[in-house]
């Protein structure tokens, strides 16, 4: 908590009412923080959109996250960066560890059961606490025993999930929507790379409700879910052993193993 290592107990989850809160998740495993450049960018990315001009120097974030790391010695798990300034000017930063469930083997095998939520970001392409979305989000994840809510906007257009990225399978083509209608997701940005190597075609488009049922395959991304096959939209369902997807994910866990070994 600004710079210096603090107990558990002086930590709020929750940002004061009124209060700006902009934040970052970045994932460790086996000791290792997955893509912390690329995370620690996107963070500084999101402060500048938010206007908001931090009493800390990202570049020199290393430091603290190492003594961070060190003292807690966590082989995998998720750290959260949280920067909160309150109407006063006064301002906050803190970096703490985060209770995370990730995919099981259920999940990984089967994949996962998606609901719609007709619900729209002010500031897609950033990560800005959004209560309003989140809380929506979680009470139908509750109530539906589903894994993710896919944001509809208000021309019924799918952008991404409520915490995830989305992406569709049509013809041996991925489809997802444009750069600045969603959070700039780091795995998001990693599969297409690994596809644009692969020769996969990519659109860059949302997709349409109606068209839900024409698709071949559908999949999130994120910090947390990896890549992860979605079985069922609503009340559509959708083959998991799609031959594009398993190529895809087989080659971005390969592209993680080489990070944690570098």
């Amino acid at each position: 908590m600004d710079r210096t290592l603090k107990s558990v107990s002086y930590f709020n989850a929750s940002p004061a009412p009124d209060s700006i809160c902009v934040y970052e998740v970045f994932r460790i495993e086996r000791f290792k923080p997955l893509f912390i450049n690329e995370h620690l960018e996107r963070f500084k990315n999101t402060l500048k959109i938010a206007g908001l001009k931090p009493h800390l120097n990202i570049e020199g974030l290393r430091g603290s996250l190492n003594l961070l790391f060190s003292a807690n010695n966590i082989e995998n798990g998720n750290v959260k960066l949280d920067f909160r300034q309150m109407p006063s000017g006064e301002s906050q930063f803190m970096a703490y560890f985060i209770q995370t469930n990730y995919p099981g083997e259920n999940e990984l095998t089967e994949g996962v059961k998606c609901a719609l939520q007709f619900s729209e970001r002010h500031h897609p392409e950033a990560k800005i606490y959004n209560p309003e979305v989140r809380d929506k989000a979680d009470a139908i994840i509750e109530q539906q025993h589903i894994y993710e809510t896919l944001l509809v906007n208000s021309e019924n257009y799918l952008t991404e999930g409520s915490r995830s990225n989305l992406f569709f399978i049509k013809d041996y083509e991925l489809i997802t929507a444009g750069d600045t209608l969603v959070l700039p997701g780091i795995i998001r940005h990693k599969v297409i790379d690994l596809a644009k190597e692969l020769n996969i075609p990519i659109t860059y488009r949302t997709v349409h409700i109606d068209e839900l049922n024409s698709m071949d395959a559908a999949f999130i991304t994120g910090t947390t879910p990896r890549m992860l096959s979605i079985s069922r939209i609503a009340e559509i369902t959708y083959p998991i052993s799609n031959s594009l997807f398993m190529q895809l994910r087989d080659t971005l866990l390969n592209l993680i193993e080489e990070e944690i070994n570098s």
